[in-house]
Order: structure tokens, then sequence, then C-alpha cells
């Protein structure tokens, strides 16, 4: 079983770090919506939070692990490199990132 469309695009929202009320007023809807369709995802795939609820639809392919991407492009192979490289990271500005294409 799957997210129905308006679920994919609310969970991908979160998954970026949107907020609820910012989800609300990109996909031009009430912030009770956004939560309600959270909730009926959540009950429909066993998610226990929204975070959850993220896991689960990345897991299954139901969304694009976009913020896996974006570690995996900042990593210089070592497994302590993001956190000893967070101020350079901070500093750098976006176009200096490189891209990653799936």
């Amino acid at each position: 079983m799957s997210l129905s469309k308006r679920q994919t695009q609310i969970v991908e929202l979160m998954a970026r770090g949107h907020t609820g009320q910012e989800v609300a007023d990109i996909l031009c809807c009430a912030l009770p919506t956004v939560r309600r369709h959270l909730q009926i995802a959540c009950e429909r795939h066993g998610a226990r939070n929204t975070a959850h609820l993220i896991a689960l639809s990345i897991s299954r392919g139901f969304i694009k692990p976009l913020c896996l991407l974006l570690i995996v492009a900042m990593c210089d192979g070592h497994p302590d490199s993001l956190r000893r490289n967070a101020p350079r990271r901070l500093t750098q500005r976006l176009d200096d990132i490189p891209a990653v294409v799936i």
C-alpha cells in the first residue's frame, strides 16, 4: 500500500524540513488538513510519528531520500568528516556543494 499523491507531497515537504504551517502555505490548504493527511498516512503504514513516517516512506521508495544525498555529497569518506567539517560547510555557498544526480 502506497501513499496518496497529496500524502506524498506532504511527506516530501516535511522531509525537506518544512513545518506543518509551511507545508499548508505551499500547498494552499489548511494546517488541520496537513495534520489529517499525516495522521492517516501514519495509521496506514504503522508509523509512530512524522519522523518514522518519513523513514518508512524513504525505505519503501515512496519518496526520494533527499537528505541522504546531501550527506553523501558532503562526506569525504571519513566516518567523522561530517562533524569535523561542519564549520567549513556552514560557511560554504550553495553553489560550491557538488550536485548528485540519481
